[in-house]
Parts: structure tokens; C-alpha cells; sequence
């Protein structure tokens, strides 16, 4: 050591001594507009009389920095980067002071390794920082000896060397300064670099914590409130707590603002607690203004005001929070104490979810998922939930497992949902017990199992999650895992729809509308439809529409049916489409127009209501509101039809042109048929027998197919038309009269009477009396 260095160890006692490092004591000014008046304060003479001698002190410390002493030059330095010992803060003077020092005086060479690590009065520079600490430390400089392990710990100029910041902070422990103690105790209280030891952190936090270090007390009651490494004693870990708060420790102030709120070891002071974390954020601590934004979320301690929570949560951020900047993204998303804004959101979810926040990178996935101040992005959403899943974030593995149930960004796979599911149902998360409970009803990726699904509903029933209530309601109201219980259900479904549960209100309302299970009550039915269309409920808007229609449960009112027809529409309702269709096609509440009631039309058939195609087909078919079309008609009364829809098929029947049935040329042909017959019936008396039976076959042939045409025509037209009636009148008429003439002429002829004679007189006979019945007898009519 040069003899500089020497005499600046040997001057340091007195120059602390001189000036200790101490806030300056206020001073009051003269009032210039009462020059006269002279107060003779004791206390005001005190600290005039305690600012001379600061002057007085402040004016030999320099003097003696001026002279080379290297100790009066650190402490000048000191007081210009504090702003203490009568000057004010510049850091610019700070460094040159610490400059002065000798160069192998170890504090003058730890106090510029400050400045190059924080940037006080010189450009930041973590390697000429470490160099400095590690200069200072080799003369066995127990703050710089701690200060470089705080380098090897953090990689700060040099590799991260957790075994090297273990052995420095040992060794500055050794020595008895507190920091070195503390900070290994830490790295002990979280298993960093060393095995994990509760018992080895408390004992130096304690060592350091009797050496008042405001850091070690409040990890030591940080150990006594939660038994770590000591007996739990609450009241001594609020103790501590104070300590570590009058030091001016912000971790310390926070930690008791803590136990101010949950009343513990201290009595319940909200106020107080607000006012503690205020201080700690104005002391750099970023938690403090989270905590401090949460109490104004809540109004703990403060008036409620999101405006001043979001104010917090900004400031939060500014100072390094990662859930000050993940509950800042939070305050954009809602228009939470600022206006709504879905980019920032975005970009505050980003920052903290690089940051490795597990609830901002959920956040971040479902702007990805829903389209939030970014494009749709479903696989990017479902790598942002996986990651944040992975970190046993339960939100997380819930929307991954949405993703996978309805396979949207990912493969579908049931499986995987429900056991996604099922991570996040074992950390109480509501929602997954849902999910999870709805895979149990359905035997969807696991075994179907009602009565395992109803206990997953019922914890998340628990928790007052509406979804689950609701299911659990279905299940009471259909036996689903438990005894049917009506009044439980009902029961359920109130909780739910008090809750905001739309589907539970219109689920209500559909019981006591029915009249299936309960009796009828239409007024709580009406009132059920209206509660959950305020919400928005298409459903629940259509049935309140087709009450004010009918008059169920009010008066009937076709102005009010109307409008809830078309919220319904609006919302995606097919039956509202319909039914508003008929409204307009008719001009009920509403100026009549078949055009708007064709689209209403085609649009409640493209949501799946076939009564919509017939609607269309039948307009299409009269030209009302659409050009007339019997091809587009015959099309969408055709999709009617094929789904059963009551009167689409007559329609289409009548739509289509009857094609004419030929009954009269088939009667005639009829008459032909019979009267070959009766002459090939001629040949079966007459010639050698193959000629015979050809005659027979073919009179057979002719004689059935007259048979089999006369028998269908009678079944689509059994009654004659007059002109045939006539026709056949005449015929028969003259067959009988000729047959008649003919037999009596026979005998008195002179030639021999023949087989085919008779044959000729019979069928002459027999075919004129037919048509004569035919024409003349009684029908049934079609």
C-alpha cells in the first residue's frame, strides 16, 4: 500500500466521524415581507447552529481532499452521490471525487466500481465494474468482496459462477459484514447454488438482522411468518417487519402492508396497508405499486378508482414489474381506468409473457385465439397456452384443452382435452371441472361415468362458475348421475340465471312454458325468455317474440313480437328468421314485403329449418317478393319435402303438371284386343291342331293383356267419360242386335250351323251386353 493509501486509512474513522451520512436538516427561510420580525426559536437555533458545523465540516473534509487525503475525498464523493453533508446530489462530482482516491485504496476502488455499475457520473460499464470490485476485493474489501459475488451470481462483466458467488459471499460473511451474510442466506432460503436450507438461511439472516440491516430483517420475518428454518411466530415476523420498514427497506414496508390487509401478527388496517405500499413504490419497489393498484381495484384501504389502479399498474411497469405490465395489459383489454385499446393490450401481454409471466402468456394467446390487436392466429394460440400450461398455469391448460376438444389450431383429439382438463379441474379451476364434467357425461376421451361428471359440476357449482350450476341443474331436471329432482333442478337453474347464465334463464323458461314436468306458468316462462334476452339470448328472444304473439303470459302484442323476432334473427336464430318472415310476408307489425320475407326465408333454411325452403318454394311459385320460378320452386319445395315438412309434398304435387292418363285410347284398345280375340277364337275349330293351338295361344294373349289394361284403367278413371259412355251404348247396342239377327237366321239358312257359328253369335252376344252393362251400370267414383 502506498503512503497515499495509508493515510487515507488512517484519516477514514475521523472523516465518518465528521460526516456521518445523514439526511440534511431542513432550515427555514426569512419571510422577505416581514423583515422586522425575529423569531427566537430554541429549535431553530439548534439547527442553525447544526448547519454551520455542517458547513464548517463540508468546507475541511474538502480541504483535506484537496490536500491529497483519499479518505476526505471518498467521503466527499459519498456525500455528492447521496446529496448529504450540506451538498446537493450530483453524481458527476461524485465520480471525480472517488477518481481522487489512491489507485490501491480499496474503498476509493469499490466506490467507482459503483459508479460504473449504476452509471453515476460515468457511462455504465458492468465489466469495468467487475474489474474495480474485483481490484477492491483482492485487498480483502468486505463490500467488495460481496459485491462481487453479487457479479458471479448474475453474470454482471463476467460468466455466471453461482459456485464463486457462494465461496465470495461466505468469505464476506466471515468477515462480518452484514450484506455478505444476507445474500448468502438467500441464496439458502431458495436453493440457488447451494442445496436448499431453511435452517442455514435463517441463521445468517439473523446475524446480519442484529447488525441492523434493514434486507436481512425483513428476510428473517419473511421466515418467521411462514415457519421456514424457525418456529411460525407471526408477531415477531410483523416485528422484523417494522425494523426492516424504519430502515427504509421497501421489501420490509411491503411485507407489513401485507399483514396490515390479512390482519396478521398487526391489526387489520386496510388504510394503512395502502399507504405502506405506497411508500415502498416510491422507493423502487415495483410491487409495491402493484399492490397498491390492487387496492384501488377493490377499494382496500383507498376509494375505489380504476383510473389510479391502472396509474399503478403503469408505473408498476415503468419500474420493471412483469405483472404490473401483465395487470397493465389486463386494464386495456377491459378499458379498466383507461381507455380500451386491444394493440397495447397486446403489446403489454408480449413483454411480459417474454418475461416468462405464465398468466400474460395466456392472456397473449387469447389475443391470437380471438383476434386482439393481432391477426387470428389458433396454432400461435395453442403454443402460448402449451407454455404457459407447462408452467401450471390452470387457465392455460384449460384453453388448450378447449382447443383440442373442438379442434381449432390443433388436431382434435378428445383424449388430450380431458386430460388437460383434468390438470387444471385438480387446481379448483371452475371452468375445467365444466369441461372436464361434460367428457364424463358424454364418455367423450374417457370412460362416460354421470355420476363422476355430476361431483365435477358440483365442485365447480362450488365456486359459484354458472356453466357448472347449470350442468348440474340438466342433471337433476334428467337424471343424469343423480335421482330426478325437479325442484333442485329449478333450484339450479334461478342460481345460475342470477348469476348471469343466460342458457340457465331460457332453460327455465322452457320448463315452465312446456308444462311437461312442472305446470304451466306462462307469466314465470315470459319473465325467464325476457331476462336472458336482455342478454342477448337468440333463443330465449324468439320464445318472448311467439308469447307477445300469442298472448302468453301478457298481452298479446305484435310490436313486441316483432322486435324480439329480429334481435333473434340477428343473433343467428332460425326459428326467429322464419317466423319474422312470416311477419313480413303477411304485414304483421310490420309493413308487408315478400322480398325481405324471401330472404328471412332462405336464410332460416341455410340455419337448418326445412319449413323455411317451403315458405321460399311456395313464394317462388306465386312470384310474391321473387321473380316467378317453378324450377326454383320445385327446388326448395324438393328440399322441403325430402325433410318431411308438413304440406311441401302436396305443394310439389301441385306445382308439377298431372301428366294426361290415355284411359279412353286404352278402352279403345281394349275393344280391339277383344275383337281379334273373337275371330282368332275362330281357328279353334277349324284346321290341323298346331294351327288350333296357335289360335288359342294367341286369342289367350290378346285376351289377358285386354283384361290387364282394362283392370289399371279402371283404377285411375273408373268413371267414363260421356263420349265413351255413348260410344259404348251404340256398340253394345249393335253387337246385341246383330247377335240376335244372327241366331235367328241360322236355322232357316239351309247350310248346317258351325262351331265357329256359334262362337261368333256368343262373343257378338256376350261383348255388346258388357258394354251395354258398362256404359248403363253403377260406378264408384275416384
Amino acid at each position: 500500500m502506498t503512503k497515499k493509501g495509508a493515510a487515507c486509512m488512517a484519516s477514514r474513522a475521523l472523516v465518518r466521524r465528521l460526516f456521518p451520512m445523514a439526511e440534511q436538516y431542513p432550515h427555514d427561510q426569512p419571510d422577505a415581507r416581514q423583515p422586522d420580525v425575529v423569531v427566537f426559536s430554541p429549535e431553530l437555533l439548534k439547527m442553525a447552529d447544526a448547519h454551520r458545523q455542517r458547513q464548517q465540516y463540508l468546507e475541511e473534509c474538502r480541504q483535506a481532499a484537496d490536500s491529497g487525503d483519499c479518505a476526505a475525498a471518498v467521503q466527499m464523493g459519498v456525500n455528492y452521490l447521496y446529496g448529504t453533508g450540506g451538498v446537493q446530489r450530483d453524481t458527476n462530482q461524485a465520480f471525480y471525487w472517488f477518481s481522487q482516491s489512491a489507485p490501491d485504496d480499496p474503498v476509493g476502488l469499490y466506490w467507482q466500481a459503483v459508479c460504473y455499475d449504476s452509471g453515476a457520473g460515468v457511462e455504465a460499464d458492468e465489466k469495468k465494474a467487475f474489474s474495480l470490485f474485483q481490484e477492491s476485493a483482492e485487498m480483502d474489501y468486505a463490500p467488495a468482496i460481496c459485491d462481487l459475488g453479487v457479479c458471479y451470481e448474475n453474470g454482471q462483466g463476467t460468466e455466471k459462477d453461482m459456485d464463486k458467488a457462494v465461496a465470495l459471499y461466505k468469505k464476506a460473511a466471515e468477515m462480518g459484514y452484514p450484506q455478505g451474510r444476507c445474500n448468502l442466506g438467500a441464496l439458502y432460503y431458495a436453493g440457488i447454488g447451494v442445496e436448499k436450507d431453511y435452517t442455514a438461511a435463517a441463521h445468517y439472516f439473523t446475524l446480519a438482522a442484529e447488525q441492523r440491516l434493514p434486507r436481512a430483517q425483513y428476510f428473517l420475518g419473511l421466515c418467521y411468518e411462514f415457519g421456514n428454518g424457525v418456529e411460525e411466530d407471526v408477531k415477531k415476523a410483523a416485528l422484523l417487519y417494522e425494523e426492516s420498514a424504519r430502515g427504509r427497506s421497501p421489501d420490509g414496508i411491503c411485507a407489513l402492508g401485507v399483514l396490515h390487509i390479512q390482519g396478521k401478527g398487526v391489526p387489520e388496517d386496510e388504510a394503512k396497508a395502502a399507504e405502506l405500499f405506497r411508500q415502498a413504490g416510491e422507493l423502487g419497489l415495483s410491487r409495491g405499486w402493484v399492490l397498491l393498484g390492487r387496492c384501488y381495484d377493490d377499494g382496500l384501504g383507498v376509494e375505489e378508482d380504476a383510473h389510479e389502479a391502472a396509474q399503478c399498474f403503469y408505473k408498476a411497469a415503468q419500474a420493471g414489474s412483469v405483472d404490473g405490465m401483465y395487470r397493465l395489459g389486463r386494464c386495456y383489454v377491459y378499458g379498466h381506468g383507461v381507455s380500451r385499446n386491444d394493440e397495447e393490450a397486446f403489446k403489454c401481454f408480449t413483454r411480459a409473457a417474454e418475461a416468462g409471466h405464465d398468466r400474460a402468456m395466456c392472456s397473449l394467446g387469447l389475443c391470437y385465439e380471438g383476434g386482439q390487436g393481432t391477426p387470428v392466429d389458433l396454432p400461435k394460440a395453442a403454443e402460448l397456452y402449451r407454455q404457459a400450461a407447462e408452467l401450471g398455469n390452470p387457465e392455460a391448460q384449460c384453453n388448450l384443452g378447449v382447443l383440442y376438444r373442438y379442434g381449432r389450431g390443433v388436431p382434435e383429439d378428445k383424449a388430450k382435452a380431458a386430460e388437460l382438463f383434468r390438470q387444471a379441474a385438480e387446481q379448483d379451476f371452475p371452468r375445467a371441472q365444466f369441461f372436464l364434467g361434460l367428457h364424463y357425461e358424454m364418455g367423450s376421451g374417457v370412460e362416460m361415468d354421470a355420476a363422476r361428471a355430476v361431483k365435477l359440476y358440483a365442485k365447480a357449482a362450488e365456486q359459484d362458475y354458472p356453466d357448472g350450476i347449470r350442468a348440474l341443474g340438466v342433471c337433476y331436471e334428467n337424471g343424469i348421475g343423480v335421482p330426478v329432482s325437479l325442484s333442485r333442478a329449478i333450484e339450479l337453474y334461478q342460481q345460475a340465471a342470477d348469476l348471469g347464465d343466460t342458457d340457465a334463464a331460457y332453460f327455465l323458461g322452457n320448463l315452465y312454458f312446456s308444462g311437461k314436468k312442472v305446470p304451466h306458468d306462462y307469466d314465470q316462462a315470459l319473465a325467464m325468455y325476457e331476462k336472458a334476452a336482455a342478454d342477448g339470448h337468440p333463443g330465449a328472444q324468439c320464445q318472448a317474440g311467439y308469447c307477445y304473439k300469442r298472448g302468453l303470459g301478457c298481452k298479446k302484442d305484435v310490436d313486441k313480437a316483432f322486435s324480439y323476432y329480429r334481435q333473434s334473427t340477428e343473433g343467428g336464430d332460425e326459428t326467429a328468421a322464419y317466423n319474422l318472415g312470416c311477419f313480413y310476408e303477411h304485414g304483421v307489425g310490420c309493413t308487408e314485403d315478400p322480398a325481405k320475407a324471401a330472404e328471412l326465408y332462405a336464410r332460416a333454411g341455410s340455419l337448418g329449418l326445412p319449413m323455411g325452403w317451403k315458405n321460399l318454394g311456395l313464394l317462388y311459385a306465386k312470384g310474391l317478393g321473387v321473380p316467378k320460378d317453378p324450377e326454383k320452386a320445385r327446388k326448395y319445395l324438393t328440399k322441403a319435402a325430402e325433410q318431411d315438412v308438413p304440406g311441401a309434398a302436396e305443394a310439389l304435387q301441385a306445382l308439377t303438371p298431372a301428366k294426361v292418363f290415355p284411359a279412353t285410347a286404352l278402352r279403345i284398345g281394349c275393344l280391339f284386343l277383344l275383337v281379334i280375340v273373337a275371330f282368332l277364337g275362330m281357328g279353334l275349330w277349324d284346321g290341323v291342331p298346331s294351327e288350333r293351338l296357335f289360335s288359342g295361344g294367341f286369342a289367350a294373349a290378346f285376351a289377358a293383356c285386354a283384361v290387364f289394361i282394362r283392370s289399371k284403367v279402371e283404377q285411375r278413371q273408373p268413371e267414363l267419360p260421356k263420349p265413351l259412355r255413348i260410344l259404348y251404348i251404340v256398340l253394345g247396342a249393335l253387337l246385341v242386335l246383330a247377335g240376335i239377327l244372327v241366331l235367328l237366321s241360322l236355322p232357316g239358312s239351309g247350310e248346317p250351323i258351325t262351331a265357329e257359328d256359334y262362337w261368333l253369335v256368343g262373343c257378338a252376344l256376350l261383348g255388346g251386353g258388357a258394354l251395354l252393362y258398362r256404359a248403363m251400370g253403377k260406378k264408384n267414383k275416384a
